[in-house]
């Protein structure tokens, strides 16, 4: 399924990596890499492998996992490595990860010689509903969380569940946390949906992941660089859910 958000398509679904080979291709990247932690590339690399062959002769680029690492050191073993391995400003980085690839990888490609594509392929449902859509990209300075950042939309975003299989309950209960704040400050029959649904045992997040998305988008378009304070106004809500 495809959604469309701002300048640049989302897809979800059980054809996602379909979705993907086609829109690789129909780019004609002159080159392609991946930016992976030891978790993803563990968990997440072999589930595109199986599905398609995008990831053949791709270069990939392996960083440490966790917030702690999402620095201009980290950033800078990116772009050194991109130098390394050719890139240009006709290649594209995918993201394979949570919130944190979604950010540097973001970040480092936005920068890389003033910009190069990139691509999300979010794999927590956190990333999937949250962190890796509306283009904000940032690295954190010292222990200041995303000092350092810039606005720029990725190229694409492809969202498979089959990801979160890997994941560990607390995980999975921090993505929905972000869920219910969407049911919560938008829509009411969302909500409603929402407290029907036992998030641990659902085999089918798809309807949710896709609302939630929906809902984001909203946000987004009406304060795309953050500057009216949209998510925190009551004016939003209101707008989004009135009273009934």
């Amino acid at each position: 399924m495809k959604i469309h958000s701002l300048d640049y398509p989302i897809y979800i679904g059980t054809d996602v990596f379909d979705n993907l080979s086609s829109f690789i291709k129909e780019q004609n990247y002159s080159k392609l890499f991946a930016l992976v932690d030891e978790n993803t590339l563990t968990n997440c690399v072999p589930i595109i492998h199986e599905a398609t062959d995008i990831l053949v002769g791709c270069d990939i680029i392996e960083i440490p996992s966790g917030e702690q690492n999402k620095n201009i050191e980290t950033c800078s073993t990116i772009w050194e490595e991109l130098t390394k391995y050719g890139a240009d400003r006709h290649s594209a980085l995918l993201n394979i990860g949570g919130g944190v690839i979604c950010d540097i990888g973001g970040f480092a490609a936005a920068t890389f010689k003033r910009g190069m594509d990139f691509i999300n392929i979010p794999t927590t449902l956190l990333a999937q509903v949250d962190a890796s859509i509306g283009g904000k990209l940032g690295i954190d300075l010292q222990v200041i969380k995303n000092q350092i950042g810039l606005f720029s939309n990725p190229s694409g975003i492809f969202i498979s569940t089959n990801f979160l299989k890997s994941l560990n309950n607390r995980q999975v209960l921090s993505g929905f946390a972000e869920i219910i704040k969407h049911g919560l400050i938008s829509d009411e029959d969302y909500w409603d949906d929402i407290q029907d649904t036992d998030i641990l045992k659902s085999k089918n997040l798809e309807p949710l992941i896709s609302e939630s998305i929906k809902i984001k988008k909203q946000i987004i378009l009406a304060d795309p660089y953050e500057k009216k304070g949209v998510k925190k106004s009551s004016e939003f809500r209101a707008h989004y859910w009135p009273c009934h």
